[in-house]
């Protein structure tokens, strides 16, 4: 099934470990890398006209693939074109979010800084509303251009539905092809130092080599506790109203533990780690496991910050 239409090319029985930086799951039926927005569409329409259900994906960077072979169209949509305006951003959803934070720095516009060393795609960013230390990327979305299976239109920010890592895009059929950021200017300097200082802080946390997802759980609001566990909680450690997942790992004693393939990493609770050829089923074991010691514990339901794509 080797073909061209649209300078689309398919592919059969692709390893998509190799595309997720946890570096776990089975293989794609069919396989297409595209980069701009008129190739997604172009896939989507091969999807529908050979009857094929089809998955997308961007960076790889939060996703765990399942097992064996997925019979489905799998879509990566990663790479495309920035365009720069006075103190705004067009950018293509499979654009890497490190390039737009980089050149954001670089032209000393403020709101990315934040963001430094988060691996994956600016639409990626958008579904999950990506952040770190208090700033996610909404705060500089200005309008999101999405497909919703029939035609291309804008949303607004304001009706994106941005929240703690959610937006509307998790929930409505909606493929995001191109998102509008605008900015404010900064001192130079002062953007560039807090970008240098947490893209060091990034690096010792998730050294390059390692088999992870980032971050595998989100912290829980600390409003949403049980009225008898809160007192459990090191209130220092809570952070814009958000009690870390990593913190409560701990404080389960899971810390650096080995299940199996899997690692809870040992510099924060809240890293899986892929030892070598781990599944997606070990990994949904592992998963569980965790959530229940800290339901136990705490009273609270951790849900996973990764996106399961099977």
């Amino acid at each position: 099934m080797n073909k061209r239409k649209n300078k689309l090319r398919i592919l059969k029985n692709v390893n998509l470990k190799q595309f997720s930086t946890f570096q776990i799951g089975g293989k794609a039926k069919y396989f297409a890398h595209v980069k701009s927005p008129e190739q997604f569409l172009a896939a989507i329409q091969y999807a529908m006209e050979n009857n094929l259900s089809f998955r997308v994906f961007a960076g790889g960077s939060n996703v765990v693939f399942g097992d064996g072979t997925l019979n489905h169209l799998f879509i990566r949509f990663f790479g495309g074109k920035i365009k720069i305006f006075k103190n705004s951003f067009l950018v293509d959803g499979g654009v890497s979010l490190s390039s737009v934070v980089g050149l954001a720095v670089k032209k000393g516009l403020k709101g990315l800084e934040y963001l430094a060393g988060i691996p994956g795609t600016v639409g990626g960013a958008v579904v999950g509303n990506a952040g770190a230390y208090g700033h996610s990327i909404s705060e500089v979305v200005q309008k999101v251009e999405v497909w919703d299976g029939k035609k291309r239109f804008w949303i607004n920010k304001k009706d994106c539905g941005f929240s703690y890592r959610e937006s509307i895009f998790k929930s409505k059929s909606y493929f995001i092809l191109r998102i509008k950021l605008a900015f404010k200017k900064s001192s130079p300097k002062e953007i560039k130092d807090v970008y240098n200082n947490i893209l060091s802080l990034r690096k010792k946390k998730y050294p390059h080599s390692l088999k992870c997802a980032g971050s595998f759980f989100k912290n829980p609001f600390f409003k949403d506790f049980p009225l008898n566990t809160k007192s459990c909680i090191d209130k220092s450690k809570i952070i814009d109203g958000k009690v870390p997942a990593g913190y409560l790992l701990e404080k389960v004693g899971v810390k650096g533990k080995v299940f199996s393939r899997i690692k809870v990493a040992d510099f924060h609770a809240n890293v899986l780690i892929n030892l070598g050829n781990a599944t997606y089923t070990e990994v949904c074991k592992v998963s569980k496991f965790l959530k229940q010691k800290v339901k136990k514990k705490f009273g609270i339901l951790l849900e996973e910050e990764v996106q399961y794509i099977q």
